[in-house]
């Protein structure tokens, strides 16, 4: 540390009062070998006169005469300080004299102090001589020093004379600022009655409509974090809504008492307001239960509080703030949630979701099965999937869902005690509730193609029912990834054919025959056989069950045993059979029981459409298509009892895809004829697929395309659209792919075309035609449809694409790339490919990407267990989480929520002290936010400090933040915490930030321009070539110009720097030498350095001159420099910039005549596409006021329509 931090440490404890020894402080000083300067004194003098030691002022004046150091003003006036506090006013003001002799003239800030001194003493009559004389002398005292001597009056007890320094302020620009920062300062001396007529006194703000706006909203709050006494509270705010100041005075303060946690303030305050008719309401209390966090006895206090207030705490209150803030486990959390009168119902459905939330699915499950209650499904939904994932505990999983499920009639009790937060389920059903749950886990879509069967089949043993619609959905959802056993497990689960396994509670009883499972059954059989009773009904009522589970074995064996009995067939029984034998693919049995059907029924012959289509997939099977086609045509079906659900869908399906694999176009197609004529069918984009998939299986593109487009025009589907597409693009073919992209249009709208259309190509690994269409004006931004595709693409190991999403997408800002990075992250661990798994987190430093908790967690983790070292600093949450329990993790706000809690609410030291109390790592974009808030506050050096940690972690602050941070320190000239900076970030950084024109004018600013150029003179002479290219990418273009601005006298120098330069062929200073020049119009310097080095280069920096142009409307600028373009080898591009500023300057001058002149000759040198749109509208307004036709059309701002390219 160096003498700057020792008087940067006085400076606060002056501001603070805070007492210590200057004589102690001058001799660490000395220990340390740091030798005190001016400033140092200066400090100890004021902390000597603060007490009114004008003998220990006066020891530290005798050393600064010893060391021959100047005594400014701001001694005199810590002089006149000490002899106020010492009560010696007439030595106070004689120093106002010796000031005067020692040719200094006393400033306002002078006599502010000794009329301070004056108000401390209440002597009224001296404060206004005094105001009286420094008028006279033309000292003008500004608003800011009226309110420091009010202060001065208020707090040494002298209040009544506030008034008549209050009539003096004029209420410059700024007043209100400073009245309201005088105010705070005498709320916490307790003068809060000085501090309302201050408040009285600032101009209030008005509305549009001519009211005044509220005002105190600083005044109330200030009150409360003052912890002023609840009369004093109360009153301020009665007069305050009373005299229509601020109208909801009371219900501030309430807030900001629940806010801090003042619980002492906050019911009284709850209290007054229901007394004045406003209802308390759930969310007052959330703010308490955070502050209250692990003090379980307090949080049950609030509970209890609640209920005298006639609030119940309902399931979100109890769910998102009370049970993470209470420590202990579950079983203990539940009685203290009774101790808080909470019902065990809505205590344990709130608990379940939270230990979903912290994927502890199998204690949720332990607590749902024993604890019978309402578990909403809305809100167990998407927890109970991402638990489910996690843990992959299937067991658990069935056990919530069957609970959730049995427990849905118990919603109307539960909403007894809530809001409307149920509200929301109104309508949902058993039928609908579980195929919801499995609808949610295609969140997932890999982890779900996966799991999907195994939790199909659970549900099945469950004897748990889905719905068709659903089941439609899931099989969308599969696509290709459709199995037979998944189809078969739909079909049963929606066939409504299931009965819920009974739940073992309690002791069984009787269950009714007709409710019997197989089991159950069986056993009544054997019991009632044994017994010699009758059992052809029952065997009856087995053999259909038999026939619902597809059990051929059994079934087989019952006909053999009824067959031995006087039993008779019917045709319903022959039908089962007949198609229980096509179900397990034979053939000749299947045909035998057909025809025993139709034999019995006659001339009333009629079989339901599943069974006919099953024997139908048989004969296809078994390669007999024409008998297939024949059964279809000529089997009549028997619709009364004909549910086409799912089950049947992917019935059809399955016989479609069999043709289709095969490729056999034209039997599918007449298959598929046959199947719509007979009315077999209703026509989706399911059926449709395989129409598709034949044709390009047998690569037969056109005819593709004409089935897809007559798909597209008979039934509005596009069936397989994503896998033509590809295919178009793999074989090149633009004229077919926008006819495809126009057909998707005109049924799923342009934008979602547009998506499926990117995503195609990025499939296809065409990142170039994605990204153009992605860059295409006015296009909608839909974040969830590319969140889709990167999750499917990483659960199906698809890394290509997803890298081409990545690439498609850089540098638009409209578009979240971090989960495109976080599942690229994923599929590189998954590859175990370490290099490219860093290298992402390096890409999104140089993309302005900060990196989010999630993604530095996984890619943390990946490197320390691949030994790698980690070039940042983890969040801990992991290690936390491993540390504790999950039965017995307390549930405390985590540091990183409270933090961004106290930055919201705009509270910056109460965030800085959650920062430096936390063990937990914050993140960048958490130390970012706070960095931002430092420097509104003008708080740079803290700002600066903050911004270190993150450096030293070896991250980058966000480059939006960085660079405002940058600009402050240039601005305020400090080369040294800039340089500080530069040693800890590489040249890729600093190109984005700019960071050397920000050295250069920081250099400019702390009057080191000389030095600066010296140094890049020493920077040139020391280059090796190698070193060129970074060199040149460093050169401060920007700054220099600042420099020869500002120090015409350091041209001549700069010249020789720049020569220097372009001898190394660099020629980036020497253009900016030459926009010096040129715009100063020194002609014959600027015409030497354009024909020897600029003339001939492809790349001229001219912005500044075109600005200048613009701002002194100087059309001659803007000619001369469309001359030397024209001569250059700049593009058309720059020139056409050129042209723009030369048709705006005219256009200002109301030159109509020379507009349409220019726009005609700069017709002939550029395109008009090269012309800036705001110059061409007023070009076309110049021609209509002469009369003249324009024939030229203004480009629009967007273009919506974007053609399918050339695919080379």
């Amino acid at each position: 540390m160096d003498i700057s931090h020792y008087n940067a440490l006085l400076r606060v404890y002056l501001e603070n009062e805070h007492p210590f020894s200057p004589t102690e402080f001058l001799s660490e000083l000395e220990n340390k070998g740091i030798e005190p300067n001016r400033v140092t004194y200066q400090r100890l003098i004021a902390r000597y006169c603060q007490d009114g030691d004008i003998e220990g002022a006066t020891k530290i004046l005798e050393f600064m005469r010893e060391k021959q150091m100047s005594v400014n003003e701001n001694v005199f006036n810590a002089l006149i300080v000490g002899h106020s506090k010492a009560g010696d006013m007439d030595s106070a003001q004689g120093i106002i004299n010796v000031m005067t002799q020692a040719g200094l003239e006393p400033s306002a800030d002078s006599y502010t102090t000794l009329v301070s001194g004056y108000a401390a003493k209440g002597d009224i009559e001296t404060i206004l001589k005094l105001l009286e004389e420094c008028e006279s002398k033309e000292i003008f005292l500004l608003d800011k020093d009226y309110l420091d001597i009010i202060y001065a009056l208020a707090v040494n007890g002298h209040k009544q004379h506030v008034p008549a320094i209050l009539g003096k302020v004029r209420k410059a620009i700024g007043y209100n600022q400073d009245a309201v920062n005088i105010t705070l300062r005498l709320i916490n001396k307790g003068e809060e009655e000085a501090g309302f007529e201050v408040l009285k006194s600032m101009t209030r703000i008005t509305r549009e409509d001519g009211s005044p706006a509220p005002t105190g909203y600083f005044f109330i709050r200030q009150l409360v974090k003052a912890n002023r006494p609840l009369n004093v509270l109360l009153k301020y705010c009665d007069i305050m809504e009373k005299e229509q100041m601020y109208d909801r005075a009371f219900l501030l303060a309430a807030e900001m008492s629940l806010q801090l946690g003042n619980e002492k303030l906050a019911y009284p305050l709850l209290e007054e307001l229901q007394k004045r008719g406003v209802t308390v309401r759930q969310h007052f209390f959330w703010p308490l239960f955070i502050s209250k966090a692990n003090d379980n006895k307090a949080i049950v206090d609030i509970l209890q509080k609640m209920h005298d207030f006639n609030v119940f705490p309902n399931n979100e209150t109890i769910r998102e703030y009370v049970i993470p803030n209470l420590k202990g486990n579950s079983s203990e959390i539940l009685a203290l949630l009774r101790d808080g009168n909470i019902s065990i119902g809505s205590a344990a459905s709130s608990l379940v979701i939270s230990l979903l939330l912290r994927n502890e699915i199998k204690e949720a499950a332990t607590i749902a099965t024993t604890i019978q209650a309402y578990y909403n499904p809305d809100m167990t939904k998407r927890p109970l999937t991402n638990a489910f994932y996690k843990t992959n505990d299937l067991k658990s999983y069935v056990a919530i869902v069957r609970t959730v499920f049995e427990n849905v009639d118990r919603k109307k009790t539960a909403q007894k005690n809530e809001d409307d937060e149920e509200e929301a389920n109104e309508g949902v059903n058993k039928a609908e509730l579980v195929g919801n749950f499995v609808l949610d886990l295609t969140s997932k879509s890999r982890a779900f193609v996966e799991k999907i069967e195994s939790v199909l089949q659970a549900l099945c043993e469950q004897g748990l029912s889905i719905s068709t619609p659903t089941a439609e959905k899931i099989e969308d959802k599969l696509g290709e990834k459709m199995t037979d056993q998944i189809a078969q497990l739909l079909g049963r689960l929606s066939s409504g054919e299931l009965t819920p396994v009974p739940i073992q509670r309690q002791p069984p009883s009787y269950v009714p025959s007709h409710q019997m499972n197989i089991p159950q059954l069986e056993r009544l059989i054997q019991n009632l056989t044994a017994k010699n009773q009758e059992t052809k009904g029952l065997k009856r009522q087995l053999f259909t069950l038999y026939y619902r589970a597809k059990d051929l074995e059994k079934t087989e064996k019952l006909v053999q045993d009824l067959n031995q009995t006087d039993f008779v067939f019917t045709p319903g029984l022959y039908a089962q059979l007949f198609d229980l034998y096509a179900y397990h693919g034979n053939l000749e049995k299947s045909l035998e029981y057909y025809n025993l059907v139709r034999e019995k029924q006659g001339s009333e012959f009629a079989l339901d459409s599943s069974k006919i289509l099953r024997f139908a997939h048989l004969y296809i099977k078994s390669g007999q298509f024409d008998e297939c086609i024949k059964l279809l045509e000529n089997t009549p079906q028997d619709k009364k009892d004909d549910d086409k659900g799912f089950s049947y869908t992917s019935l059809v399906w399955r016989l479609l895809n069999t043709l289709a694999e095969e490729g056999k176009v034209e039997e599918l197609d007449t298959l598929f004829n046959t199947l719509v004529k007979k009315e077999f069918i209703e026509v989706s984009n399911v059926l449709l697929g395989p129409l598709i998939k034949v044709r390009l299986i047998k690569k037969d593109l056109e005819s593709a395309l004409e089935k897809f487009e007559w798909c597209v025009n008979h039934f509005k589907a596009t069936p397989w659209k994503n896998e033509l597409a590809c295919q178009l693009i793999q074989n090149e073919d633009a004229e077919k792919l926008q006819k495809l992209t126009d057909l998707s249009t005109s049924i799923h709208g342009e934008v979602n075309s547009l998506y499926d259309l990117v995503f195609a190509f990025v499939e296809c690994g065409r990142v170039r035609q994605a990204r153009k269409i992605l860059e295409t004006p006015g296009l909608q931004v839909r974040p969830q449809r590319i969140n889709t595709a990167c999750e499917r693409y990483q659960q199906e190991g698809l890394i290509k694409p997803l890298e081409g999403l990545k690439d498609a997408t850089k540098d638009l800002n409209h578009i979240d790339r971090s989960d495109i990075y976080y599942q690229l992250l994923l599929s590189y661990i998954k590859q175990d490919d370490i290099d490219k798994a860093l290298g992402l987190w390096t890409q999104m430093q140089e993309e302005d990407m900060a990196p989010s908790d999630p993604f530095l967690l996984k890619l943390g983790d990946f490197l320390q267990s691949k030994g790698r070292q980690v070039p940042f600093v983890v969040p801990q949450t992991t290690v936390q989480a491993a540390e504790v329990p999950q039965s017995t993790k307390p549930q405390v706000t985590p540091a990183p929520v409270l933090f961004r809690q106290k930055l919201k609410l705009g509270n910056v030291d109460e965030a800085l002290k959650v920062k430096n109390n936390s063990k937990e790592a914050l993140n960048v974009v958490d130390l970012t936010t706070l960095i931002e808030k430092l420097l509104q506050q003008n708080r740079l050096k803290e700002a600066s400090k903050v911004t270190f940690e993150i450096l030293d972690r070896g991250n980058i602050p966000v480059n939006r933040v960085f660079r405002f941070l940058l600009n402050k320190l240039a601005t305020a000239g400090d080369v040294d915490t800039l340089s500080k900076i530069g040693q800890k970030i590489n040249s890729d950084v600093k190109r984005i930030v700019s960071f050397d024109n920000r050295m250069c004018h920081a250099n400019l600013v702390a009057g080191n321009a000389e030095a600066y150029l010296k140094k890049l003179d020493n920077d040139i002479n020391s280059a090796k070539d190698e070193d060129l290219s970074l060199l040149s990418e460093q050169f401060p273009r920007g700054g220099a110009y600042g420099i020869l601005e500002k120090h015409p006298d350091l041209t001549e120098q700069y010249e020789q720097l720049a020569l220097k330069y372009a001898k190394r062929g660099i020629v980036g200073p020497l253009n900016v030498l030459w926009t010096r020049y040129f715009i100063n119009q020194n002609h014959e310097k600027a015409d030497q350095i354009w024909n020897e080095h600029l003339k001939d280069s492809n790349r001229i920096m001219f912005q500044k001159i075109v600005h200048t142009a613009r701002e002194e409307q100087n059309e001659n600028l803007a000619k001369k420099l469309i001359e030397h373009l024209k001569a250059s080898s700049v593009s058309e591009g720059a020139l056409g910039n050129a042209y723009s500023c030369l048709l705006d300057v005219l256009f200002s001058k109301e030159n109509h005549k020379h507009v349409v002149e220019t726009f005609e000759e700069a017709m002939k040198a550029v395109s008009l596409s090269f012309l800036n749109r705001t110059a061409i509208i007023r070009s076309k307004e110049a021609f209509e006021k002469l009369g003249k036709t324009f024939d030229y059309e203004i480009p629009p701002r967007n273009k919506n329509n974007v053609p399918i390219e050339d695919l080379s």
